[in-house]
């Protein structure tokens, strides 16, 4: 009789141990346990999982396909062992941490003390120093700390022997704050996780054909980002939307809008961001003919290690892949400016289907200069590891490849009979095609944005995409957008970027003025970008690659000290004229339009307050009824059942003795509800009353289910809510606070968003909606939005 092996003489897990123990079969468990043996230890209890999940399953074969499954994920990881060791070795933080959102923001809080405790401990060993000479060490020595989680220390690319005083002043507050460090770990959780998902193989183009059907399908595998990114892209996305619908912006002025209506109406819409986008292309390639330039379309790939398809492939990130082209197209732009070789035009970024990056660049330049220009970004962009490329052709090899791209031009002929619009192949039999292949466009075939015009809907919105096939995957383009835009968010990476334009920020800053203006100088220019005609407005300014000694730049307005880390802040307030000396030496050279007259045009003279929505007609009437300010309860209540106090009474006395400050003075007397560590202050009859304890927690669980009650019932059209609103409305507060609990804590946490409303650290709330959606499966283990 086959006995259970001793799962202590393996090499395995916790967690992979407890996953074990479940399995009642000898065989499948003694199967599991050899098996997981050999991945690396924080990979065993993702497998574990995904196996445990289809052995369970109400199925006739079950076991048999997790078995399977097993045995052909683990023959498919065995060659890249090597790889997968070394990433799991150089693990930012231990598994336990990062295998939590919620662990590892808490974590920052650790990071943060250990920033001070060096601080501390450099300030008492070097008292006789400089003050400047202490704060460089500390700098120093916190930089190393950082960069020990995957954390850059900021102002570290800065040489430090030259790093002002005050700038390392900046960083150290900055990494001695857990908000900082929160934000910085939970952008190191979400990119190495997505580096696990790469390296296992849950990335890439994996489609198998199904006899049955008759048509391809995935088996487990996403193409560009993991299902895991995605998921968390679309929980972010969902929970921005759902904030944008529950604030208002109200003017100084008075007005009041909604702030969802706000963000549509600007470039976070990506159906403006993609129309402003063709716009520009389509003036930019106008104002290309108007100058005699022909246009290129380049096609940039990244070197064999970068692709996690490759079997070169050294564990890079699709941030490294990032990184070195930009690298060495900082190295080609300085080639070309010191060879006088003019350019201008768009990069698209956009993924392989493993994830690795490529840039699609349409560039204009000179008909007599293209081939020079060519050549210079061809050396560069194929230097780096030639003998791979070489190798391609070698015993034949490039017959082989050639027959291979007429049978697939025979594919594409054949597609194109069938009504399907299909990408053509493209010549991959040349030496440097796999890394850098150039077009140059032909105006019969389409203009210049019909050239890119894909890839910008790929990377926005999918618009008018349907019935295009992806030339990465096969599949229809119209499902692809969102693993697209998940994978940019993942990564942080700029998906576009226009080469030798003026500045966009001053097009849309005289966007902003509607009105005539007085005022000749700028009164033209406006006129320009009020009708859309990115054409003039590019002459306006002084033409194409005309870089800083443009016309027109950006009026900012700085705050010293603008922020919690005593920064210099810098917000737009509008555009003035570039007047300066140099500018006015340049555009005269070059013998452009030139502005001589120094004036401004300021286009955000109203300040605008973010508030939850409703606040402003309560506001309106609470003082139609005599209150001090305007009635606005905390978030998490429906209504108000407070009397304003007039001043001078005893229960503003009361308020005073408690330690609050004005602000939550003035908001109690509005009727708010205020918050303080773990009591509640509100005026009944011009009484404080205040709870604590558990009564505060009762208090607060009571007025945060009456409100997500009304919620409910608002977004179902209705006035009241009824039973069902009341039974979610319950789960979901009781699921948020037990995800408090299980932190330590007997308060909620909410989620924080950015200024275009997505949200960058999730809390308690977040959690029990994302729980209740399905985005997140709640298990005894999971703390957090874990990995799947």
């Amino acid at each position: 009789m086959t006995k259970p092996v001793d799962l202590d003489t393996l090499r395995l897990s916790g967690m992979a141990k407890g996953i074990i123990a479940a399995i009642t079969d000898v065989d499948n468990f003694n199967f599991l346990a050899r098996g997981l043996q050999t991945v690396p230890t924080p990979l065993q209890s993702r497998l574990a999982r995904k196996y445990i999940t289809r052995y369970n399953q109400q199925q006739k074969d079950a076991r048999y396909k997790a078995n399977r499954w097993l045995s052909r994920v683990i023959y498919r990881l065995k060659p890249r062992f090597n790889v997968l060791f070394r990433i799991t070795q150089n693990m930012p933080l231990p598994w336990h941490i990062l295998s939590s959102s919620e662990k590892t923001k808490n974590h920052g809080a650790t990071m943060a003390r250990e920033c001070l405790q060096i601080a501390l401990d450099i300030s008492d060993d070097y008292q006789r120093l400089k003050y400047e000479k202490i704060a460089k060490l500390t700098y120093e020595a916190c930089a190393e700390l950082s960069k020990s989680v995957g954390v850059t220390a900021p102002f570290y690319s800065m040489v430090a022997d030259y790093l002002p005083t005050e700038a390392i002043e900046i960083a150290l507050l900055k990494m001695q704050c857990d908000k900082w460090w929160a934000r910085q770990l939970k952008k190191v959780r979400r990119q190495y996780i997505e580096l696990l998902e790469i390296a296992t193989g849950e990335v890439g183009k994996d489609l198998f054909y199904c006899k049955k059907t008759k048509k391809y399908r995935r088996k487990g595998i996403s193409p560009y980002s993991s299902k895991q990114a995605q998921r968390e892209f679309s929980f972010a996305q969902a929970s921005g939307r759902q904030f944008l619908e529950m604030m208002e912006l109200e003017s100084s002025n008075g007005d009041v809008i909604s702030l969802i209506d706000a963000v549509k109406s600007g470039m976070a819409n990506p159906t403006n961001r993609r129309n402003e986008l063709m716009l520009r292309i389509r003036e930019t390639e106008e104002l290309a003919d108007e100058m005699g330039y022909v246009g290129m379309f380049y096609t940039i790939t990244c070197p064999a290690r970068f692709h996690a398809n490759a079997d070169k492939w050294d564990g890079s990130t699709p941030k490294d892949a990032q990184a070195y082209l930009i690298k060495e197209w900082a190295r080609i732009r300085t080639k070309l400016n010191n060879r006088g070789l003019n350019y201008f035009g768009v990069r698209v970024v956009e993924p392989h289907a493993d994830g690795c990056p490529h840039w699609h660049m349409m560039l204009f330049m000179p008909a007599n200069k293209a081939q020079e220009i060519n050549a210079i970004m061809r050396w560069y962009f194929i230097k780096e590891d030639k003998n791979e490329l070489y190798a391609r052709y070698k015993n034949g090899e490039r017959s082989k490849l050639f027959k291979q791209y007429k049978q697939k031009r025979q594919e594409w002929g054949f597609a194109k009979s069938q009504g399907k619009k299909v990408k053509a192949p493209t010549k991959f039999y040349r030496t440097f095609s796999p890394r850098f292949d150039v077009v140059k466009m032909d105006k019969t075939k389409g203009s210049a944005a019909s050239y890119i015009a894909k890839y910008i809907s790929k990377n926005i919105d999918g618009y008018q995409l349907t019935g295009h096939e992806d030339a990465e995957t096969g599949e229809s383009l119209d499902q692809q957008v969102n693993p697209v835009l998940a994978w940019a968010t993942t990564w942080n990476i700029r998906q576009f970027q226009f080469q030798g334009s003026p500045s966009v920020t001053v097009y849309r800053e005289l966007r902003r003025e509607r009105k005539e203006l007085a005022d000749e100088t700028i009164e033209q220019i406006r006129e320009a970008a009020d009708r859309g005609c990115w054409f003039d407005y590019v002459k306006l300014q002084g033409g194409m690659c005309i870089g800083r000694n443009a016309n027109f730049k950006p009026l900012y307005e700085d705050t010293p000290f603008g922020n919690n880390y005593a920064e210099v802040v810098r917000r737009i307030k509008g555009i003035k004229t570039n007047v300066c000396e140099k500018a006015l030496e340049v555009r005269s050279l070059l013998n452009v339009f030139s502005v001589h007259v120094a004036t401004e045009l300021k286009t955000r003279l109203v300040e605008w307050t973010r508030q939850i929505a409703g606040t402003a007609e309560k506001t309106k009437a609470a003082a139609e009824g005599g209150a001090f300010v305007g009635v606005a309860d905390l978030s998490w209540t429906s209504g108000n059942n407070c009397t304003p106090i007039a001043a001078g009474s005893r229960a503003q006395f009361d308020l005073l003795r408690h330690g609050l400050t004005k602000n939550q003075i003035d908001d109690l007397k509005t009727g708010k509800r205020i918050a303080v560590d773990d009591r509640i202050y509100q005026l009944k009859n011009g009484e404080l009353v205040i709870l604590e304890g558990q009564s505060a927690l009762n208090e607060q669980k009571r007025l945060a289910t009456e409100y997500q009650a009304n919620t409910f019932a608002q977004k179902a059209g209705r006035l009241e809510p009824n039973k069902e609103d009341w039974r979610l409305a319950r789960e979901l507060i009781a699921l948020a606070y037990s995800h408090a609990a299980n932190a330590g804590r007997d308060y909620l946490v909410f989620g924080r968003k950015d200024e275009r409303g997505e949200l960058i650290e999730q809390g308690d709330y977040e959690y029990a909606q994302a729980v209740m959606a399905g985005d997140v499966e709640q298990d005894w283990w999971d703390t957090g939005l874990m990995m799947a």
